[in-house]
């Protein structure tokens, strides 16, 4: 089922100003039975790992072992996702995200290697191939016999998507589409025997000639198609990077996935998934980093005490241990989401990437930074995890592109209704009804907005706080967009400051819905988890409230002034006279 056809919608509804509270409360739990097979999995894993997975050798070789694979072939882990009928483990997201989070305890490079194949390789025949194609590729895949890869980065397409130039022409018999073209910064792609390759076709649509994107099937052998040399990265160094390049390649229409001129779609579904896994990865290396950080403080002693005694210390500690878990929070109250058929969890899923990207980035920089000299030396792990952890920021849509993405798309659905209204306005007697509807909305803003009830009392003050800068997204997001119009979609700097709202009020939710689940379950057992959250949220809120007040208040004028005078002197032109 695509995003268009899903309806319920957690964030979307938020912006709205509705907070479908049944959604995230009780905190999702898996089965018992579930929750065994997934153990069995992350055990078999580790036994493996221990003996196997070298992550330093990795990195300094620049590839994964042939053992590596051949071994997470044996123990079934390249169809985790892929389902049962064709031969693959079939995991529902939230039990996938677990696998994943704990691949990255041990490498980066093979979390993303192994995410490309899964995540984002085969999920396209997953999600829109038709049963030919799935009885085709599907086993080859979940055995590890053909890697897969998702190929949809240009040199001058990455964020905008739209712009791809590589071309596929239906030929005079219509057997075929001939591709051309190119692709770079494709993981696996030198690896990879079935990949997932989006082109552009030429269509008719109401008389009038258009190129849309169309997305295809393409097996490496196929003549014409070539793989170029591994690119040299900063970080994930076991993973293979290569562009592609298709001279003529011919495609049996067979080979198209999806409906022709469908295949921005289908490319954002997959990345819809894929940020998912990338988000988990993310949050196992969250773990490892805070870990690492918690045993080097207690044992490095400077002027007579461990440095984990010292404020400044503490206060990073604190801050990785808070934001750990608000990801890991969130990641797997949106993988429940995710495992729900009817619900749209593309904003969750963005937020996600987003949120805990950042976060192992901050808490890699923070532990180089309290393990001093030695953080900077290769001789330890550092380095190299916060050179691995940079690459989540701009892996499958830049954190700013998902930014516009999550404002814009959350303010649709209050923009066409204050597109009614307007309408509504020009004629009042036809829109008699909705101008109703629109007054009762704003009496209801006024006096009793749409709140979270029934939480448990030990966190009332960040109920309050959430229920309070809520109510503010639906308010900020009328008044700009009443204000701006269609223009809004050039505000970058509203957008931003709508997004980070937003992202810390799911992330607040997240952390709220988890705790009051475990207080009702047993309040003794849950008071670890409490100070926690409290923690987190104060954070939150105080970053909520700074960007709710900078969409009025700031200097938004003076950086583009800056940023212009810049420009126009081809640098930093300031001098001093020393």
């Amino acid at each position: 089922m695509s995003t268009e056809e899903k309806s319920a919608s957690f964030l979307k509804s938020l912006f709205a100003g509705e907070i479908e509270q049944e959604m995230i409360f009780p905190y999702p739990k898996m089965k018992p039975e579930a929750q065994e097979n997934l153990q069995s999995i992350v055990d078999a894993f580790n036994e493996f790992a221990r003996d196997h997975i070298k992550s330093e050798e990795m990195d300094r070789l620049g590839y994964i072992p042939k053992n590596v694979w051949d071994g997470l072939k044996q123990l079934g882990f390249f169809g985790l996702s892929i389902p049962e009928q064709y031969g693959g483990a079939g995991l529902p997201q939230t039990a996938y995200s677990r696998v994943f989070e704990q691949i990255c305890n041990y490498d980066a490079s093979l979390a993303v290697s192994l995410g490309a194949h899964l995540s984002i390789g085969s999920k396209g025949i997953i999600l829109y191939g038709n049963d030919q194609q799935k009885e085709k590729y599907l086993p080859r895949m979940a055995s590890g016999e053909k890697m897969g890869a998702f190929a949809l980065t240009e040199a001058g397409a990455g964020s905008d998507a739209a712009g791809i130039q590589s071309k596929a022409v239906l030929d005079a018999s219509k057997k075929f589409f001939i591709l051309n073209g190119g692709k770079i910064w494709i993981t696996n792609g030198g690896l990879a025997e079935v990949l997932t390759v989006f082109a552009k076709t030429d269509m008719v649509e109401n008389g009038e000639k258009k190129e849309k994107i169309t997305g295809f099937i393409v097996e490496r052998g196929m003549a014409g198609f070539t793989s170029g040399k591994p690119e040299e990265k900063l970080g994930i160094h076991g993973s293979n990077t290569t562009s592609l390049n298709f001279d003529n390649v011919q495609l049996p229409v067979e080979n198209m996935l999806g409906p022709m001129g469908k295949g921005f779609k289908v490319a954002m579904e997959i990345l819809n998934v894929g940020r998912l896994g990338l988000a988990s990865g993310c949050l196992g290396g969250c773990k490892v980093v805070t870990k690492m950080a918690i045993e080097h403080a207690k044992n490095r002693k400077q002027f007579g005490k461990a440095i984990a005694q010292f404020e400044m210390i503490q206060e990073k500690i604190a801050r990785m241990v808070a934001d750990t878990y608000a990801a890991e929070s969130m990641v797997y109250l949106t993988t429940a989401l995710a495992d729900r058929e009817e619900v749209d969890f593309s904003l969750e899923s963005a937020i996600s990437k987003i949120f805990v990207s950042e976060a192992i980035w901050n808490l890699s920089n923070e532990a180089m930074q309290i393990a001093g000299g030695i953080g900077y030396s290769r001789d330890y792990p550092y380095e190299r995890i916060l050179r691995d952890s940079r690459i989540n920021l701009i892996f499958e849509g830049t954190n700013e592109i998902l930014r516009a993405f999550v404002a814009l798309s959350g303010i649709q659905g209050p923009g066409e209704y204050l597109k009614k209204i307007g309408k509504a306005l020009r004629d009042p007697i036809k829109g008699f009804g909705l101008l109703t509807g629109y007054a009762v909305q704003k009496v209801k803003d006024k006096v009793a907005h749409d709140q979270l009830t029934g939480v448990h009392p030990k966190l009332s003050d960040e109920v309050a706080k959430f229920n309070e800068y809520a109510k503010a997204l639906h308010q900020v997001t009328e008044r700009v967009l009443m204000k701006h119009g269609k223009d809004i979609i050039l505000k970058q700097f509203i957008q931003r400051r709508l997004a980070d709202m937003v992202i810390d009020l799911y992330a607040m939710i997240a952390v709220m819905a988890r705790v009051d689940t475990l207080l009702k379950a047993d309040a003794n057992e849950a008071q670890q988890d409490l100070l926690v959250a409290k923690t987190f949220i104060d954070e939150a809120w105080r970053r909520i409230r700074r960007n709710h007040r900078q969409i009025d208040e700031n200097i938004d004028h003076q950086r583009k002034q800056v940023c212009e005078l810049v420009y126009e002197r081809g640098g930093y032109p300031f001098k001093v006279n020393v």
